[in-house]
């Protein structure tokens, strides 16, 4: 039997710091605006159970974003163009449009970070063997190193983040999360129907 994940929902607020259910969230004089209007919404909202823990993992999204862009700032490339390295490595030969939805944005924004990369030496685009229209995203060998620099930076991560926590608690914290990734998938899917059944409407009306 998994130990159940205590998740209390006190709210505490005092000067500059908000104190999420004993999470320490105090701005530093450098926090980006996306954390400042996390802990605003935090002093200002009612507080439910549901809401402190959204708040929580905003939090913390940030935070292992900050963590990770601090520890990798020397090696010269973003979390973004990080992103998308791994993504060809993990799919070598993908195209620009399936990099895209892997990584949940646009063709625009995908091209213009393989541009990059492919300047700074880490892609390659080749020809499409069946798609005249399409290229082919691989890794060059300059960039098989940094491959072993993220596992390297993910495990120093890890270490840090999930100190103290046993295994069945990194389980039930897994199935929990797995939950709400589906509900999340569940809402977009509904939004996208109705903005198809809008459409359809619109259209049919004209």
């Amino acid at each position: 039997m998994h130990r159940p994940l205590k998740v209390a929902g006190g709210m505490k607020a005092s000067s500059n710091r908000v104190s999420l259910s004993g999470v320490d969230t105090t701005v530093p004089a450098d926090e980006t605006a996306e954390s400042a209007a996390a802990l605003a919404d935090a002093l200002i909202v009612p507080q439910t159970r549901q809401r402190a823990i959204a708040l929580k993992l905003t939090m913390i999204a940030h935070r292992l974003r900050q963590r990770f862009d601090q520890t990798v700032e020397h090696d010269g490339l973003t979390r973004a163009k990080w992103r998308v390295i791994v993504a060809v490595a993990r799919s070598s030969g993908t195209t620009q449009r399936a990099i895209a939805a892997m990584l949940e944005i646009t063709e625009v924004t995908a091209g213009h970070l393989i541009d990059r990369l492919c300047a700074d030496g880490y892609l390659e685009r080749r020809e499409h063997p069946t798609d005249r229209r399409a290229y082919c995203i691989h890794l060059t060998p300059v960039a098989r190193p940094l491959l072993g620099r993220l596992e390297q930076v993910a495990k120093i991560q890890e270490a840090e983040v999930f100190a103290g926590f046993a295994e069945e608690d990194l389980l039930r914290l897994d199935e929990l999360l797995d939950g709400m990734y589906r509900n999340l998938a569940a809402c977009r899917s509904r939004h996208e129907d109705r903005k198809a059944h809008r459409k359809e409407d619109g259209a049919a009306a004209e």
